[in-house]
């Protein structure tokens, strides 16, 4: 296993150590757990690419990291009534419309490229902004901004994604 596997794989370690923190209302340990967890997100990849060791592994674990984390923080912090179940519902449902996109297109075309779009990556920067602001319970009138960006951003790349994926279904008719 590469190194920036290794790395990611870690995260993934990290995300049930993170919503114990914040079931327990242990902020300390959230803030540090989330911002190694932020860091590994870019480091992974920057690993990847300057040793060389980009894998197809690789290239599926990193965003089902991102998406396994965000996932657990905003089903969590929906659960404490940190923000609205809704919201949770709007993350949630954007990162299962994209790996069921994924498997569909996989099964049916056998390929299993996956190409991270930029609209997703600010999606993916906006939603670990967000949780983060969420659990520092920052004041509403500074919260509100980010929040709706977030989920306007998610909207957009889930609209994004479906197209592309459209597409690609459309190529291979």
């Amino acid at each position: 296993m590469t190194l920036a596997n290794k790395i990611t794989t870690g995260r993934i370690i990290m995300v049930p150590m993170i919503v114990i923190g914040l079931l327990e209302k242990n902020t300390v340990w959230v803030y540090a757990l989330l911002g190694l967890c932020m860091m590994t997100d870019f480091l992974d990849g920057l690993m990847a690419r300057r040793r060389g060791e980009r894998t197809k592994l690789g290239a599926f674990l990193d965003p089902m990291a991102d998406k396994l984390l965000l996932i657990s923080i905003f089903m969590t912090l929906a659960y404490l009534g940190k923000i609205p179940m809704w919201i949770f519902v709007v993350v949630f449902s954007r990162d299962l419309l994209i790996v069921l996109g994924w498997t569909v297109i996989y099964i049916l075309t056998e390929s299993a490229a996956i190409e991270p779009r930029p609209l997703g990556k600010a999606t993916t920067a906006f939603q670990m902004m967000t949780a983060l602001a969420c659990i520092l319970a920052a004041p509403t009138p500074a919260a509100k901004p980010l929040l709706w960006a977030m989920i306007l951003l998610t909207v957009a790349s889930t609209i994004d994604y479906i197209i592309v994926g459209e597409k690609k279904l459309g190529a291979w008719n």
